[in-house]
């Protein structure tokens, strides 16, 4: 299921507060083609002013990076496609990108100026705000290089196009789908204390259950007293802790979508 399909419910919500992200730019004739051969999803067939989510993989499939990409203009001359990423893997993801050019007919630049226009003439704000709640995990500078896209459930979610060319990473991406080989999800979870009374949850806070001697998985991303961890799916039925055996208790919330081997 692809969830840029789905209308969503807070479009007035606004580029406020939203100093964590940042922008690459992708300009020039060979932009999509160029982004085809580096991420998960498929940037030929994205059509001008449509957004996706994306996985930039490493060799061995982890995820180093993902983004909300937009493609703004699409023609023979000129091509040109933003990726809204977290802002601490800014600088090191362009660099990265910027390696593999080559001879290929396109820009690479930072355009964070460019946020105020996303959020306010494309929508992203629909689409980046309430990811916590939306089951939408974006990789962060703690989590980069631990996780498969489908650990994220970025294959449920419209994050990855198994019919599309090579791309760092693909053939264990390709792999861990079709032979059985995830072993970790991305759950919603609900912290059971009250907001006043909650811990800081934090992006890498190790998740641990009563039954294991060892953590079961990650926090992901937070917002409030919910939050979005990724842990072995033989443990999503059993009692969940937060940072130790003696942390906070979390339950396990319905995702906003179906996982792709339910559908």
């Amino acid at each position: 299921m692809d969830i840029l399909n789905q209308q969503p419910h807070f479009e007035h919500l606004s580029f406020n507060g939203q100093n964590h992200l940042s922008v690459i730019r992708a300009t020039g004739a060979d932009a999509a083609s160029f982004l085809q051969g580096q991420l998960s999803n498929d940037f030929v067939l994205l059509k001008p002013n449509q957004w996706q989510l994306a996985a930039y993989c490493s060799p061995k499939g982890r995820m180093l990076a993902s983004f909300w990409g937009i493609k703004l203009a699409n023609s023979p001359e000129l091509q040109d496609i933003c990726l809204v990423l977290s802002k601490d893997l800014a600088a090191a993801t362009l660099k990265r990108l910027s390696m593999f050019v080559m001879r290929a007919k396109l820009t690479l630049s930072a355009a964070d100026d460019m946020l105020p226009e996303l959020f306010a003439t494309h929508g992203l704000a629909a689409w980046s705000e309430r990811e916590v709640a939306r089951g939408v995990a974006r990789i962060t500078a703690p989590l980069v290089d631990l996780f498969v896209p489908q650990m994220l459930n970025y294959e449920s979610i419209g994050g990855v196009s198994f019919k599309k060319g090579c791309y760092p990473g693909q053939e264990v991406v390709a792999r861990s789908q079709f032979r059985g080989a995830i072993k970790r999800r991305t759950y919603l979870v609900q912290a059971m204390l009250n907001k006043a009374s909650l811990p800081a949850i934090a992006v890498g806070q190790e998740v641990y259950g009563l039954q294991d001697d060892e953590s079961v998985g990650v926090v992901v991303q937070t917002d409030g007293d919910q939050a979005l961890i990724c842990i072995q799916t033989s443990s999503a039925g059993t009692d969940l802790r937060l940072g130790s055996k003696d942390g906070v208790a979390v339950k396990i919330l319905e995702l906003p979508y179906p996982l792709l081997e339910d559908i």
